[in-house]
């Protein structure tokens, strides 16, 4: 059974936070980050879309809607021009932090939003299964948008994942025994399977 969309969808604000960061900071591996965050941005926006969609939101009651269709429209909007921005800007560029800074706030609403206005009052108005079920549809959604943009799931070799979404990588990939596994294993074993034709 998948995670939660509560659980999901706030992994994916605090990657995006931490590649926010990234992004707007001078380094080598900047232009990188910034591609990637248009990619997870724009897969997260279709994603919440996708798995949310409005009767469901309608069972959490009327001030879901309202920021559902209101706020959270607007924030996703925001977020995905923000992100565009700044990977129209050359990687040297000084606007970048400033950019950076914006998005950091607009995230931050988002995430707000959604979980206090939306998945809590909807936590509370369905099944535990059914927001695991949600969490499923979030993540085919976000993965078939990654892929349609020609990204792949963020890759394991990758370290600035937290265990958290390391443990959700090896449990995608069928890893037995992932639970007891430090975050270092985690790693090992993923990058192994990796490399295994």
């Amino acid at each position: 059974m998948p995670s939660s969309i509560t659980r999901l969808t706030a992994l994916d604000h605090d990657r995006l936070h931490r590649l926010i960061r990234r992004a707007s900071a001078p380094g080598p591996s900047r232009e990188r980050w910034r591609d990637e965050l248009v990619h997870l941005v724009r897969a997260h926006v279709a994603a919440e879309q996708e798995a949310l969609p409005d009767h469901l939101v309608a069972q959490a009651g009327p001030a879901a809607v309202a920021a559902w269709a209101g706020d959270l429209r607007r924030l996703g909007d925001e977020l995905e021009q923000g992100a565009q921005a700044m990977a129209r800007l050359p990687g040297t560029s000084d606007g970048l932090a400033e950019i950076g800074v914006t998005l950091q706030r607009t995230l931050t609403l988002h995430a707000d939003v959604l979980a206090e206005q939306v998945l809590r009052p909807l936590d509370e108005a369905v099944a535990r299964k059914e927001m695991r079920r949600l969490g499923g549809v979030y993540a085919d959604s976000r993965g078939r948008a990654l892929r349609a943009q020609g990204e792949a799931e963020p890759p394991p070799r990758r370290l600035d994942l937290s265990r958290a979404e390391l443990y959700e990588l090896a449990k995608k990939a069928g890893i037995q025994g992932r639970s007891a596994m430090s975050r270092g294993d985690l790693i090992a074993e993923l990058r192994r399977r990796q490399q295994t034709p």
